[in-house]
C-alpha cells in the first residue's frame, strides 16, 4: 500500500483549502447541481472516514457514513478532519490489510443489501480515486469562479 500517494493526494486539497474564503467554498454552482467546493470536500472526507471507521466491523457501506454538514461550510474545519484522515494513513501497516464486505444501500426491489468482498487497502485506493474524482469537479468550480490559479 502506498500511504504516500494517498497522503499526497489529500494534501493537495488541504493546501487549496486554505487558500480559499469561505464564500468560494461555500459558493453553489449550477454547472454541478448547485453543489459547493464544500460539499465536494465533505463527501471525500466523510469516504475516508467510513472505511477507517467500519473496518472494524469488517462490513463497509459508505451510504451509511457519518455526515457532518461543518465540514461542507467551514473550510477550517474540513482541513482538520483532513489532517485526522492524514493521522489515520500514517497508522497503517502491513496488518491492516483485512478481508471487508462491501455493501450498499441499493437492492434489486428486497430489502436485503447487495455487496461485494472487498479488502481494506482496496478500499483505501478506492477513497483516493473518489478523491481524484471530486477534485476533478472541484476544478470546475475554481474555472467557473476565477480562482483556477490555486491548484
Amino acid at each position: 500500500m502506498n500511504i504516500a500517494t494517498q497522503k499526497k493526494v489529500l494534501n493537495s486539497l488541504k493546501k487549496l483549502l486554505n487558500h480559499l474564503s469561505i464564500q468560494s467554498y461555500t459558493c453553489e454552482n449550477p454547472s454541478l447541481f448547485r453543489g459547493s467546493i464544500g460539499a465536494h470536500c465533505r463527501h471525500i472526507i466523510e469516504f475516508y472516514s467510513c472505511c477507517f471507521v467500519q473496518k472494524q466491523g469488517l462490513l463497509i457501506n459508505y451510504d451509511l457514513r457519518q455526515r457532518n454538514q461543518e465540514l461542507e461550510l467551514y473550510p477550517k474545519k474540513a482541513i482538520s478532519a483532513i489532517d485526522e484522515v492524514l493521522s489515520l494513513l500514517d497508522s497503517v501497516n502491513l496488518n491492516d490489510n483485512i478481508a471487508l464486505h462491501i455493501d450498499n444501500c441499493l437492492n434489486d426491489g428486497n430489502s436485503t443489501p447487495k455487496g461485494v468482498n472487498s479488502s481494506f487497502f482496496r478500499e483505501l485506493i478506492y477513497c483516493m480515486d473518489h478523491c481524484i474524482h471530486h477534485q476533478s469537479l472541484i476544478k470546475i468550480v475554481l474555472m467557473e469562479q476565477g480562482l483556477i490559479h490555486l491548484v
